[in-house]
Order: structure tokens, then sequence, then C-alpha cells
């Protein structure tokens, strides 16, 4: 039962390939009966056909386990199995059937099931054109049937034609689920990295003697000032996990440092440069999180190379960084303290103005400027 079960959680293109050796070697056990039995020169040709099969089979499924799963070429090792064992039908047609076109014609529906997209387009090119030399050039048997050659090369034209398009629909259906998928587990990853910092924010407005309310705050002002400056593009349940991001990673901090009015200790500025790392502690590996990640932590780092944690400077600090470092000193200065009274907006803007071509790009803070306004 165990090895059905492993059996069944193959990859798609080695579990086809393992099935059409199971089935070849199936053939080739009743094509070594029937020669036995009756020793003539077809049945040996069916067994050595349906041998050479089972053969070729299990060996490039043996090639297909040994490959790297990353290499480029694992998955196509099985469609291009396919479509020589369709040729080889085909052309050479072991039981001379008349209507052996119709083998061909289920290629673009197996392909559509092992390839991505662009693979599948390139490969139904190819099909549709060895199709079209098969049906001039192939092998003819004789038609009993009366119809017309036009109307029978009209029909085999729609139905291969039908399961191109079939192959499409298929392999387009997968990737929208594939897609669904994906966007249904980033939206629980986000929740989940929302709910764990959440159950912060009251260790956070403890420790800093703030209100949740900044979270609010940082979030109106990031978004107006990122529309202000229109060459950015970033999502706004990006700007609120970095708004909640940011107020939750003092809770990093010792409490007192929030009360400290001289000048850090180099210990104590160590311990500061901590938070920046929150983003990437909880996020990292998550790709639809690396800009937010990236943002939170350079957005300490200023234009002339003298912040922190990696003393980035100018077009090196991402804009979404610069603009949330900007946002950060102009809500620390308009919000009042326990050692000091809030500084007006007017007040706060003329001191970031001050900053310029030190901590800040200039373009960003005039910007901000029109924002505050």
């Amino acid at each position: 039962m165990m090895n059905l079960l492993r059996f069944g959680q193959l990859p798609v293109h080695q579990l086809l390939m393992a099935i059409i050796g199971s089935m070849s070697s199936i053939c080739a056990l009743s094509g070594l009966s029937y020669w036995l039995v009756s020793g003539n020169s077809e049945s040996r040709l069916y067994m050595m056909t349906s041998f050479t099969v089972t053969l070729f089979a299990w060996g490039m499924y043996a090639i297909q386990k040994s490959m790297s799963k990353n290499s480029p070429y694992t998955n196509l090792i099985t469609p291009s199995l396919l479509f020589l064992v369709i040729v080889v039908i085909t052309l050479y047609n072991p039981v001379a059937l008349q209507q052996m076109w119709v083998a061909l014609i289920f290629f673009p529906v197996m392909l559509s099931l092992l390839v991505e997209f662009r693979v599948y387009v390139v490969g139904s090119i190819i099909f549709s054109l060895y199709f079209l030399l098969f049906q001039i050039f192939g092998p003819t048997y004789g038609n009993n049937d009366g119809f017309s050659p036009i109307i029978m090369a009209t029909t085999k034209g729609v139905y291969a034609l039908g399961c191109v398009i079939l192959g499409g629909i298929i392999i387009t259906a997968f990737n929208q689920h594939k897609l669904r998928v994906e966007a249904a587990a980033f939206q629980q990853q986000k929740q989940q990295v929302i709910n764990i910092l959440q159950c912060f924010i009251p260790v956070g407005e403890r420790k800093t003697q703030t209100s949740r309310k900044e979270i609010g705050e940082m979030s109106v002002l990031l978004k107006a000032l990122v529309k202000e400056y229109e060459s950015l593009r970033v999502q706004d349940w990006e700007i609120d996990l970095l708004s909640l991001l940011h107020f939750v990673s003092r809770v990093k901090l010792p409490d007192y440092m929030f009360e400290k009015e001289g000048k850090l200790t180099e210990f104590e500025f160590e311990v500061v440069q901590e938070h920046c790392f929150m983003a990437k502690e909880l996020c990292e590996g998550i790709p639809d999180f690396q800009e937010v990640e990236k943002a939170f932590l350079y957005h300490h780092e200023k234009v002339d190379g003298t912040g922190y944690p990696y003393r980035l400077a100018g077009d090196q600090i991402p804009l979404l960084s610069q603009m949330l470092g900007l946002v950060e000193v102009f809500l620390a200065m308009t919000t009042p303290r326990s050692y000091r009274q809030a500084t007006s907006p007017r007040e706060a803007y003329a001191e970031i103005q001050k900053l310029v071509g030190h901590a800040f790009r200039a373009d960003i803070v005039d910007a901000f400027g029109k924002v505050i306004d």
C-alpha cells in the first residue's frame, strides 16, 4: 500500500513514463507467451517491438529519476519519447489500421499535462507540421467508405486542431488553478504574519507609551507619499504591513531607551540596529514579501552613506525605504514624548528639509511637502 502511495506521488512526467513502461512490459510478456506457443514471425516481431519499447521506457524513467529536479531537460524527456513513439507507430502501423492518424491527435492533450505553456506552443507547432506531412507523405490504405478525400482531409485537420485547442485549454486551466492555489497560500502566509505582529501591538504601546493610532497615521502618510511620487508602484497591503512592522519592531528595544535623551552607547546603537532585521526574520523566503523585507531593512540608510545597518548611499537605497524613513522622522517629531513636546507639522517639515542630501533625497522631500500641504 505504501509503495502505491509513493508511486502516486511521483511527478507527472515520471508517472507517465512508469505507466508506459508498465504497459509495454505487459505487452512484452504477452508477446513472449504468444511467440513460445506459435513460433511464427508475426509473434516474434510483436515480442521484440514490445521489449524494445519496455527497455526504452524504463531506461528513460531511470534517467528522469537520476536527473536533478532543477534541470531544464527533466520535463522534456517524456514528451520527446511520446512524440517519438507516436511517430514510429504511425509510420510503421504494426496492425495496418486505416485510421492510425487518430493516434497522432492525442499527443497535444498528453503534452499539455507535462510541460509549461511556452513549451506547449512549440510542441504544438512541431506536432502540426508532422501531422500535415504525415497526411501528405505518410502511408496510405484503401478507403472503402466512399468519402471524398477533401472531406477526409478537412475532418482530420479539424480533429487535430481541436486537440491542440483542447490541450491549450487544459494547460490554461492548470495554470489558473495553480495561480489560485498560490494566491490562497500567499493570503494565508500574509495573515499569519499580520496575526503575529498584532499580538505585539499592546507590548509596543506599553514600551513606547504611544498609541497604535500611529500605525494608521504612518500608513496614510506613506500611501499619500507613494501616490504623490507617482513613479513608484507599491500595493496598499505592503504599506499597511510596513507600518505595522515599524510599530511592533520597537519591542526589540529595552524600555529605558525610549526615554533616554543623551547619546547612545556603542552597544545601545547596535541594539537599535537590530529592529531593522525584524521583517527579514519574519518574511525571509516568501517571494511576495521581498519588497516589504527590503524596504524595512534599509529604512535607516542615508543618502550620504552614514546610515545603518549597511551604510548604503544614494540610489543603492530603495525609494520605499527612503519614504518609510522620512515618515518615521516626521511622526517622531510630531508625536509628543514624555521628555518633550510635539513639533508642529510645518516645523517638522522644515527640519526634514535640512536633511536633504544627508539623510533623504530632495525629490522625495519635495513630494512629502506636497502631501502635508
